[in-house]
């Protein structure tokens, strides 16, 4: 008996999707070199998907074939498959995580790790007991009832990013120019026509797609992206105001300068500058979290966009702003001290232009600094 899967239809679209794979590597190796965990998990991605859509030609191939070890072979090119198209969507999961700084609570966490374990039990049962696929006596693939619970599985990892994604999206203004449906809609559309078509090879070519479409994101990304620090640029202060403008949306900006980073420039060099600028944004970055958006506006300046007009909320955040930069001074055995002039002012909506309030935030900063140092 003869496959009833005809090895042309894998042929084509899985040449495409390793192919859009060696594009996105080569298109990005200055990106992949970075020694970041986030550089690592999009290795893990590109990885991933060339070898589901490989193993995927790979059990296309042997599927009804009259090798002496074709059954053997038809088993583990398929068992790799799963592993593949599970591992895909799962490192997407890391890396959204990390991209974004997500914290996952204990219970997404405890879902996943239990996934992954149920997940290589049922994979390794299956080879024994097959209950996700079988194979006749022909060595041609079918499909068992456990089929939709891998489904249920790769779908759940899916849900969980939705989760994070639109949990965060308020507090994190980076998310907003990273659209997640570009990396959604394909693997969506790829499962349910596999699902319904059996014979139709989309699942893998589609993971390429999708990570095409997060790779795009990141460079429409790095527009809005200061390249020392990491933190948003002036160009995203801009797109914020203007819709806050736009929606007669009110909010707070928290101004913090650096009094006297010049010297440390001139006694000390650029390079132990630029070490006191990258610091300075850490502590910005554990001391607001969630509660606003940061962006370094220029030099030692920064700017966090806070979405509340509510003093204690205000309050709050400055505090802790002061509590970490002095326990930095404190603790830290760097050869510089981080001594900030913090301001506030609070944008009015329509009624304020973008310059404006970048005026009020420089007249407060200024009164700040006069009170740090006196005449």
């Amino acid at each position: 008996m003869e496959s009833t899967v005809d090895i042309r239809m894998a042929l084509g679209t899985d040449i495409i999707g390793m192919t859009l794979v060696v594009v996105m590597i080569i298109g990005n190796i200055w990106r992949l070199r970075l020694r970041k965990k986030e550089s690592l998990l999009l290795i893990a991605m590109l990885g991933t998907c060339f070898s589901c859509c490989l193993s995927d030609l790979l059990a296309f191939a042997v599927d009804g074939s009259k090798h002496e070890y074709a059954r053997q072979f038809v088993y583990i090119t398929n068992t790799w498959l799963y592993a593949s198209n599970y591992l895909c969507a799962y490192s997407w999961l890391l890396f959204l995580r990390e991209h974004f700084n997500i914290e996952m609570s204990p219970t997404q966490k405890w879902t996943l790790r239990v996934m992954k374990v149920v997940l290589v039990l049922m994979l390794g049962i299956n080879l024994f007991v097959p209950f996700i696929f079988s194979v006749n006596e022909y060595n041609i693939y079918s499909r068992e009832f456990g089929y939709w619970i891998y489904v249920a599985f790769n779908y759940g990892i899916v849900v969980n990013s939705l989760t994070m994604y639109y949990k965060n999206y308020r507090h994190d203004g980076s998310i907003r120019f990273f659209p997640i449906w570009l990396y959604v809609v394909p693997i969506v559309i790829a499962t349910v026509i596999q699902s319904l078509w059996y014979g139709v090879s989309l699942m893998a070519p589609c993971f390429a797609v999708a990570i095409a479409g997060a790779f795009s994101s990141l460079q429409n990304e790095r527009v809005f992206r200061d390249n020392l620090t990491g933190l948003f640029n002036r160009s995203f202060l801009d797109y914020v105001l203007f819709l806050y403008s736009q929606n007669g949306h009110k909010a707070s900006g928290i101004m913090v300068s650096l009094c006297g980073f010049e010297k440390i420039n001139e006694y000390s060099g650029h390079a132990v500058g630029d070490a006191a600028l990258c610091q300075t944004a850490e502590i910005l970055r554990d001391s607001v979290g969630s509660w606003g958006s940061i962006l370094r506006y220029s030099g030692d300046e920064f700017i966090i966009m806070v979405d509340s007009q509510q003093d204690n909320n205000i309050s709050n955040c400055v505090e802790r702003l002061t509590m970490n930069f002095d326990r930095f001074n404190r603790e830290d055995s760097e050869e510089f001290k981080l001594n900030p002039a913090i301001g506030v002012w609070k944008h009015s909506g329509g009624s304020e232009d973008v310059d404006s309030f970048l005026n009020g935030l420089k007249a407060a900063v200024k009164n700040e600094k006069r009170k740090l140092s006196p005449l």
